[in-house]
């Protein structure tokens, strides 16, 4: 970074960004972002601002400046190849007070590796409060094409209020919802907004893929400055609102410079919109579904502890691993923020025993300890919604087959073992 103390005020901040488009990864270009991150630190540090805190930045280019740096909401103008930009400073100081990439984690909030527990939380819910008197924020979830994650939608409502939240519920869905569970995810907790759902326009028909793409009306929610975004698969085991202080986009990791869109910060904008849809039949999505599509979007993200969202697998199935995330699971109070149900979802499965390991290639996901978990926010829900969890005749069905064939196959020992005894007494 330059030595700032040795500039006085710009006017206009200019900056040639390089574009090695079409060129494999080119969006990733570290060096493209040096140049962004350069151009934003100069416009906050000695940008002269206007009468409504605006800076002024000007880029040159072929490629379109990077929408994860400067929103396509502040371009002011563009002629040819020069783009034009009036940027809110308070939004852009947001964006550069925390590091940019996928390496280090968001400070100063976190320390590497760890909660920072010298920060002072009361700090945070300050900030925080005021900053929703000036600005309205919101979690939002997405259910699309079938109501079976419904009773993960309720559990979820739940579980955020349950850690003192007070902030707004949104839940996106479509009209496959039928009415009966709309109003208990309306009881649950959730402001109910129907969307029309968005195609994958790569996805083979019928697939679960098909409409995930839906996840992009998040984007239309201008009624609110912020949105944290959390799958109807997570249960949410402390206060998640700090997250709120946070920028576009941050999340956890998911696999190296990947990251997981199960939970993560965005700031609504039509102009965001309107450039997802415009690009969703160019872009190749690594795993055919939305979390690939927006990982070649905002290449570049701010890194979130894993415990903000932490996924149910075991990879390595080595003791130390499973001892390590079972620990995790059970603890309490709970160490995690979050759980994020990967594999066969509880309320797919019966209560006594997580039913991922009745199916060898979903084993990977098995954990009794996560399961039972989640059955306890579960069980503290009203009676009435809980109601709406429980297991379809076909379900068990598909159940039982699942149990007879694990049996049949009789499944390793140790972690794997099937308890015959106890499928008879589930059964």
């Amino acid at each position: 970074m330059p030595d700032y103390s040795s500039y006085g005020e710009f006017d206009v901040v200019v900056a040639k960004q390089p574009c090695r488009r079409p060129a494999t990864g080119w969006s990733r270009d570290v060096f493209r972002l040096q140049v962004h991150l350069v151009a934003a630190n100069v416009a906050v540090r000695r940008g002269r601002r206007d009468g409504k805190g605006a800076v002024k930045v000007a880029f040159y280019g072929a490629c379109r400046p990077m929408m994860e740096v400067f929103r396509c909401d502040d371009v002011a103008g563009r002629e040819g190849d020069w783009w034009m930009y009036e940027v809110e400073a308070e939004r852009l100081e947001e964006k550069v007070g925390m590091p940019a990439g996928s390496c280090k984690l968001s400070l100063p909030l976190w320390r590497e590796g760890t909660i920072n527990e010298e920060y002072d939380a009361s700090k945070v819910a300050s900030s925080s409060a005021a900053a929703s008197g000036r600005r309205r924020e919101a979690y939002a979830t997405v259910i699309h094409s079938s109501d079976a994650y419904v009773c993960g939608a309720i559990a979820l409502a739940q579980s955020i209020r349950r850690t003192g939240s007070a902030r707004d519920l949104v839940l996106l869905h479509d009209k496959s919802i039928p009415e009966a569970k709309l109003q208990a995810l309306a009881a649950a907790g959730w402001l109910l907004r129907q969307i029309k759902r968005i195609r994958n326009p790569r996805a083979q028909r019928y697939t679960y893929n098909e409409y995930n793409y839906s996840k992009f009306r998040l984007w239309q929610l201008t009624a609110y400055n912020k949105i944290v975004f959390i799958d109807a698969d997570i249960v949410v085991l402390r206060n998640l609102d700090l997250l709120f202080s946070f920028p576009q986009i941050s999340a956890a990791g998911n696999d190296g410079v990947i990251f997981n869109s199960g939970v993560m910060v965005l700031e609504p904008s039509l102009c965001t919109f309107k450039a997802l849809m415009k690009r969703r039949k160019e872009i190749v999505s690594y795993n055919g579904g939305d979390q690939g599509f927006l990982n070649e979007i905002f290449v570049w993200w701010h890194r979130l502890p894993r415990r903000i969202n932490f996924l149910k697998n075991f990879w390595s199935n080595k003791s130390a691993e499973i001892a390590m995330k079972n620990h995790l699971f059970g603890t309490d109070p709970p160490e995690l923020y979050s759980i994020h149900y990967l594999g066969l979802k509880p309320w797919l499965c019966y209560r006594d025993y997580d039913c991922n390991w009745n199916i060898e290639d979903q084993r990977v996901y098995a954990s009794d300890v996560a399961h039972r978990r989640w059955w306890r926010v579960h069980d503290e829900m009203d009676w009435k919604l809980q109601g709406f969890c429980g297991l379809s005749p076909e379900r068990k069905e598909e159940l039982e087959r699942d149990r007879k064939n694990a049996a049949a196959l009789a499944f390793g020992d140790g972690h794997w073992r099937i308890n015959v005894t106890d499928w008879r007494r589930n059964a």
